[in-house]
């Protein structure tokens, strides 16, 4: 029997802590699984290799490929989040499925169908203006000697073609991109990597580096 009423009201109130403790982990738990799966949809997570889009994302370096030709890279590599089925705008950095070749590379936007492209001396010129890359130092430009310090080769511009994106990767050097590939179809890019992907990369990569100790090249973005 309650002696009060106040007892009699605590009474039905009073609740084990333990199964509160327990239903707020469960639900924690919940959320992070829904929240999760909404991620998902999304974005997904590549693992950069190769040095063709330094400074601005870091690339791991191959050491071995996996009997069906997939690269297994060391873990030097910055590991970001890519925009599934977002569309590229210029200054956008995006991944591309090479179907000749049957793998991804990440590489930047630079021009669209119609666009005229041409290098003068290291520097990129869309439609005859010289394009601002502040992501890119004087270090990482086409330097003189380079083949495609002036481009095209031969002089002139390069038009886009139709349905098409010029890619380049920020380390002019040491990028295998469209100055030797040509344009890549629209359809080919299967995701464009967000601005906050690349800010917060260095706890990403952290993340990733300590749940996954070998990349053997699942969910691998070869910067060609």
């Amino acid at each position: 029997m309650y002696n009060t009423v106040q007892d009699c009201l605590y009474g039905k109130r009073k609740r084990p802590v333990a199964g509160i403790v327990l239903n707020v982990i469960i639900g924690f738990f919940i959320v992070v699984l829904v929240a999760e799966f909404i991620f998902g949809l999304n974005y997904a997570g590549i693992y950069v290799v190769n040095v063709s889009m330094t400074p601005t994302v870091n690339g791991a370096n191959i050491v071995d490929y996996t009997e069906d030709g997939r690269p297994i890279a060391d873990d030097a590599g910055d590991y970001i989040y890519i925009r599934k089925g977002a569309k590229p705008s210029y200054g956008d950095i995006v991944v591309v499925y090479r179907e000749n070749v049957k793998d991804n590379i990440i590489k930047r936007a630079v021009a669209f169908e119609g666009d005229r492209v041409k290098f003068v001396e290291g520097y990129l010129y869309v439609n005859g203006e010289l394009v601002e890359e502040s992501y890119i130092s004087d270090e990482f430009r086409t330097s003189p000697g380079h083949m495609y310090y002036n481009y095209p080769r031969g002089g002139g511009e390069h038009t886009v073609g139709k349905n098409a994106v010029f890619l380049l990767g920020d380390n002019r050097n040491h990028s295998d991109d469209s100055r030797k590939y040509g344009d890549y179809p629209m359809s080919s890019v299967i995701g464009v990597v967000p601005g906050w992907s690349l800010t917060i990369k260095g706890f990403t990569t952290a993340v990733h580096k300590f749940f996954y100790f070998t990349i053997s090249g699942r969910n691998t973005t070869v910067s060609a």
